[in-house]
């Protein structure tokens, strides 16, 4: 099972040290999604965010945003609204690795073949978030992943204490976001996760 890391949504200090002693420890994906002077922020906001990182580090992140958007800054792909995926795209959208964002089942049975991989949930209640939201059925996920051939990525309220749940079901990946940023040493909650996962993260510093 691999483990994908979303970015904490606003910035802090030591941000840019914890992620690149994640990538040392062997992280190799990385969704960024922060929030900007809109709901998300823009790409010359990314882009200046993306300037504190090596250039080398951004063939391990996916923008959250469209392929273009991916394109333009350079970064290995994008998470994109399920919806937004269905119909007519772009013919260069088709070359780009795209996670599609599927907050329910259904949208998974509609997705284009081209699609790399679902960015499925919220599975548990997000632990960023602080009012509740509509989680799904656990069961439902597992029936629902076992039938389809394009990977799933599950998220939502998911760290080192509840992962044995996930890990029945078997997904392809996870998504951490609260399991990583919510606690006060990021890095050892990254360890933890590996561990859990069965993983042994690489032993380094703050290096590329």
């Amino acid at each position: 099972m691999r483990l994908w890391v979303t970015t904490a949504e606003d910035d802090f200090s030591s941000e840019f040290d914890d992620i690149e002693q994640m990538f040392s420890r062997g992280l190799s994906r990385l969704i960024l999604k922060k929030r900007g002077r809109g709901l998300l922020a823009n790409e010359n906001e990314y882009e200046r965010w993306l300037l504190s990182l090596s250039f080398e580090c951004r063939d391990k992140i996916w923008v959250w945003g469209t392929p273009d958007l991916a394109d333009r800054l350079e970064v290995r792909g994008c998470v994109c609204e399920a919806n937004s995926l269905m119909g007519e795209v772009p013919e260069s959208w088709k070359r780009f690795d795209c996670v599609a964002h599927c907050k329910n089942l259904d949208q998974l049975d509609k997705l284009p073949a081209w699609i790399s991989a679902a960015l499925v949930g919220p599975i548990f209640q997000p632990q960023s978030v602080y009012e509740k939201v509509q989680t799904l059925d656990l069961q439902s996920v597992a029936q629902k992943i076992n039938s389809l051939k394009i990977p799933v990525i599950l998220y939502g309220g998911i760290d080192h204490e509840n992962l044995a749940e996930i890990k029945a079901i078997n997904p392809k990946a996870i998504s951490v976001l609260g399991g990583i940023w919510n606690y006060a040493d990021p890095i050892n909650a990254f360890i933890k996760l590996n561990r859990v996962l069965g993983q042994s993260p690489r032993q380094g510093g703050s290096g590329n």
